[in-house]
């Protein structure tokens, strides 16, 4: 029962700042929540808008989307959301800001730019996404998690 306590404190007291009465020179020492800095990228077709390749009817697999950064080239962080049966999208993660280049099979590449703003606080700074824009023309400013980039093909 004592190494509960124990450690509770010591999570608690992770830096001798964080045990000390704070003044205005000192930030207390804590775990710090990142947010997940994404585009939702949905890509459909113009006419129907069914989903392109992330349904099981869709006419092209996910292996057939390519995605590259300006940042970081072919090693993009990419993640499938499809808990939703009729609202599959991809998660396009980074932490600054870039283009990224989505490419489906030999259909024409369009371009996903992420605008990220950084804010400087007293002790920490925070990181927001604050444009995205599909091909030049705005989707959200400032931008939440639930924005969705629409890609109609």
């Amino acid at each position: 029962m004592k190494t509960k306590y124990f450690l509770f404190l010591l999570l608690a007291c992770s830096g001798w700042s964080a045990c000390k009465k704070n003044n205005d020179t000192q930030c207390p020492v804590f775990p710090v929540a990142l947010q997940l800095l994404s585009a939702n990228v949905r890509i459909v077709d113009k006419t129907t808008g069914a989903d392109l390749f992330l349904s099981p009817t869709s006419l092209y697999k996910p292996s057939d989307l390519t995605v590259t950064s300006s940042v970081t080239g072919s090693n993009v962080s990419l993640v499938v959301d499809s808990a939703q049966k009729d609202k599959r999208f991809v998660l396009l993660i980074g932490h600054e800001t870039q283009d990224f280049i989505l490419k489906l099979a030999a259909l024409p590449a369009d371009t996903v730019h992420m605008e990220v703003s950084v804010t400087q606080g007293r002790c920490y700074s925070s990181s927001t996404v604050s444009k995205i824009t599909l091909n030049r023309k705005a989707v959200c400013a400032p931008c939440t998690f639930s924005d969705m980039v629409t890609i109609k093909k």
